[in-house]
Parts: C-alpha cells; sequence; structure tokens
C-alpha cells in the first residue's frame, strides 16, 4: 500500500483538534469523528459519529443520537464524552476558533467555568443521546458541528489526545506525524492505509520536498499559497470556498443612474466569470445567500456602453475604495478597471490600510467603487449582511437599505431555516436592484499535489478518495 506524503509547517498541525490551524484541519479529520460531515457539493449533513438527529420545533433544542464507536485505546464512545470534548470549545482557556459563537449560543456557556460542562449540553448515557439547549435558533449549527475543529476527543494524559476517527497516530518524531487506519473505526470514510505527515521548520523545505517528489502533497497558509502559486510546475486543487469578497457599486456619485449601474454590472459579471471560471456559492451560508448570478443583469457589450456611457464619465473619474488586498477580488477589481479603460474612463484608486479607514471613506460618500474583501467561514448569514451595514450607504441609497434592513430584521424571526433563506435571498435581490454588487467567492485553503495524486477536486475532504 502506497504511504501517502503530506508536507506542512509545524506550527501548523496540532494533534488537538482545537489547536491546529485550519490549513490543517483535512489531516485534523482523520484523527476525529464528528457528530456528522457534510461533504462535497450538496451541502447535505451525513451522520458520522451522530446517526440520526432532530430538533424542536422553535429550533432551541437538537438531539443527536451517538452511534457505537470506540477511541483508539478501545474505550467506548459516550454521550457524556461527547458533551465533555464540546464544551472544551466554551472554557475561558479555549483556543477554538468557534468559542465566541458558542458561548453566546449554548445556554449557560457565556458561564461556564473552566472544566464545567454548560446546561445547555446534557448526555443520557442509558440511550446513547446529546442534547444541545440553544439561547436561540441558529441556521449553521449543523455546520459548526460538521467543522474538523469540533472532532469528538478524550484527554488520557495531559499531552495525548485520542479521537475515533479512521486513522490515528503511530508514531511521532521532530520531523514527522505518521498516521495509520485506525481498526475500532466504525465509520464510512474511504482512505489510505498510511499517511506521513512531514513538519518542517521552513517554507522553503517544503517547496524542495515537492521539487524533488519526497511530498506528495503540501498543506500551507495563505502567503505560502500564492507564493507556491507563482512557482513553475506547482498545481494546486480547491477544497472549499471560504474567502468571499464584494464589488460595490455605488448608488451615488458618478454611477446615480440605475440604468449605468445595470449595464457596467452586466459587463463586469461577464468579464469577472472569464477569469474566475471556477466560482460557485460561498459553503454553509444559506442557498442563493451568496450566489453566483445566473445571468447577467441585462445584456451589453463593450461598444455599446462605450457609446452610450462614456460622455457620461467624461469630466470625473471614478473614484475606487481598494482594500482588497490579493487573490480573486483583485482579480475582479482588475477586470472593473480594464472595463473602464477601454471605454476611456479614468479611475482614481483611493488606497486603505484597515477596515476603520474603508468605512470612514465609504461614509464620506465619496467613492463610486469598493472593493470589500473577507473570510466568511461557517457563520451565520447575518454576518453576511453585517458587511453591508458597515458599508455606510449615503443618502440617495438610503430608501433602498433601510427596505432592505427592514425585510432582513423580520426574516432572522422566521422559525424555518428555508423560510427565512428565501426571505434573505429576496431582499438581497431587491437591494441590488438599486445598489449593485458583484460577488467573488473562493476558496483561500489549498492543498498542492502532483498530477498524477488523484485527490478529488472540489471535495471538501480531500481525503475521501
Amino acid at each position: 500500500m502506497m504511504m501517502l506524503q503530506i508536507a506542512t509547517l509545524k506550527h501548523l498541525f496540532h494533534p488537538d483538534p482545537l489547536k491546529t490551524d485550519s490549513v490543517c484541519h483535512p489531516l485534523s479529520s482523520l484523527l476525529y469523528q464528528t457528530l456528522l460531515r457534510i461533504n462535497r457539493s450538496g451541502d447535505i449533513p451525513v451522520a458520522d459519529l451522530a446517526s440520526s438527529w432532530m430538533h424542536s420545533d422553535d429550533y432551541r433544542l437538537w438531539s443527536f443520537a451517538i452511534a457505537p464507536a470506540c477511541f483508539t485505546d478501545g474505550q467506548t464512545v459516550s454521550a457524556s464524552h461527547v458533551t465533555h470534548s464540546l464544551a472544551r470549545h466554551v472554557w475561558p482557556a479555549s483556543s477554538s476558533i468557534f468559542a465566541n459563537i458558542l458561548r453566546e449560543l449554548i445556554l449557560g456557556a457565556a458561564a461556564c467555568a473552566e472544566g464545567e460542562i454548560p446546561a445547555g449540553l446534557y448526555a443520557n448515557d442509558e440511550q446513547s443521546r446529546l442534547f444541545i439547549q440553544l439561547q436561540q435558533p441558529y441556521c449553521s449549527l449543523l455546520e459548526i458541528l460538521a467543522h474538523p475543529a469540533m472532532g469528538i476527543s478524550l484527554q488520557i494524559a495531559e499531552d495525548k489526545i485520542i479521537g475515533s476517527g479512521p486513522m490515528l497516530i503511530s508514531s511521532k518524531s521532530t520531523t514527522e506525524i505518521r498516521l495509520h487506519r485506525n481498526q475500532h473505526y466504525a465509520g464510512q470514510r474511504q482512505l489510505p492505509e498510511d499517511i506521513c505527515i512531514q513538519v518542517h521548520d521552513e517554507f522553503d523545505a517544503i517547496v524542495q520536498t515537492l521539487q524533488s517528489s519526497t511530498a506528495d502533497a503540501a498543506l500551507l497558509e495563505r502567503q505560502h499559497q500564492l507564493k507556491l502559486d507563482d512557482m513553475q510546475g506547482m498545481h494546486s486543487t480547491p477544497l472549499r470556498d471560504r474567502w468571499s469578497g464584494m464589488l460595490i457599486l455605488n448608488a451615488a456619485g458618478v454611477f446615480n443612474q440605475l440604468e449605468i449601474r445595470k449595464d457596467f454590472h452586466a459587463l463586469l459579471q461577464q468579464q469577472v466569470r472569464k477569469k474566475l471560471v471556477a466560482l460557485y456559492h460561498a459553503d454553509f451560508i444559506p442557498a442563493d445567500i451568496l450566489a453566483i448570478p445566473s445571468g447577467a443583469v441585462s445584456e451589453i457589450s463593450l461598444a455599446v456602453f462605450q457609446q452610450r456611457w462614456s460622455q457620461h464619465f467624461s469630466d470625473t473619474a471614478v473614484r475606487i475604495i481598494y482594500a482588497a488586498g490579493r487573490g480573486p477580488l483583485s482579480t475582479a477589481l482588475d477586470c472593473a478597471i480594464e472595463l473602464l479603460q477601454a471605454c476611456g474612463i479614468h479611475c482614481e484608486l483611493i488606497r486603505t490600510k484597515n477596515a476603520a479607514e474603508v468605512y470612514t471613506c465609504v461614509a464620506s460618500g465619496e467613492f463610486d467603487i469598493v472593493a470589500r474583501g473577507w473570510i466568511q467561514d461557517y457563520d451565520d448569514a447575518d454576518q453576511y449582511f453585517g458587511v453591508y451595514e458597515k458599508q455606510a450607504p449615503q443618502a440617495e441609497a438610503l430608501t433602498a437599505y433601510q427596505q432592505f434592513y427592514e425585510a432582513i430584521a423580520a426574516a432572522r424571526y422566521l422559525g424555518q431555516p428555508d423560510t427565512r433563506s428565501a426571505a434573505y435571498a429576496q431582499a438581497l435581490q431587491a437591494l441590488n436592484e438599486e445598489y449593485l454588487c458583484t460577488t467573488v467567492c473562493r476558496d483561500h485553503h489549498r492543498i498542492f499535489h502532483h498530477r498524477d495524486l488523484l485527490l478529488q477536486e472540489l471535495c471538501r475532504d480531500p481525503f475521501d478518495l
């Protein structure tokens, strides 16, 4: 059997699922089961450690039936083990990426002391059932529970944490960590027999392993991903869609006519599709909230736009607040600049150093396009709308925004997630008719690998071969 060689940096991978860096979650997910899993393009939860689940009518009480499973030492996984593992995320010293969300969400979690189990987490070991009581409905609860950081673990010694996942740590040194098939694993994942995690101190060492073919793949943070992207012969496969951004066309300023905004929006969509072919909606946000439009707002060519509107821009440059940094949003912004320049329209870039400067510039109203990027990772759709709120629209767009926020405020009280999602999508569509934006979404966590390593593209679990 082939041993899969995965290279990464020492500080990125940690045997504790709460402490491993997000780029190494595909590896930590091999050691631990989560209550459920969400994989591939369907966004459909499937059973993992929980064989089934149900919820109350108000979506505040959830019940999970725990399937038969064993930790790697042979100990049976109980519902109490699960509650203890989940409680670790809300303890005061927790380093979990979900700590703040879960402390506000789970009943009693905010006041939970170190080592305590909050009132909203309780177990019935006789029936092998876990209960989670929420302060309020939360549409992304299942997505959070499916995240690899939420792997169910058991601490059997000060420096040893074990799980019930498909693999276990068979050996560990300063330079490598070896994973082997867990014979006690009762789940459905199909995985390699052995994986060797090469841990390096420096990025250059990982480059050498890839160039010499001593590593089959590498997991790295974004700054190093971008370096590999620029190196000849390196290959990458998108794993998941977390990074999102928007180009927002101002409803005032040079784009002060709805017809102009619609025409430019249509051209921009066409260009972005050519440059960013593999766009798809952001994972774990309700359907259609961040969906890429299936068609242009209107059909128009560059020549028609130039003939129709170039005179409108003859006396004033298009002012662009630039806060995109790198990545696909920069590509989308480049598309916008190329379109304007092709029409003989001048641009003025307003550079900003941080989000506070962006909001100050936007609040002044002295802009025509703002480029905004952010990480939208396993969060409630409400957070997405908060990005709009921070754009501080000026008076010309105020009416459209007031209607938008009224619709969103009403939708937050809808009990059914599907109904809530549909209301969000409808409100967003109505807003875009007045205050247009181009949304770009792209993976920012990648696995770099050789062509002959058949890891599944666009698959949330790269090791589910």
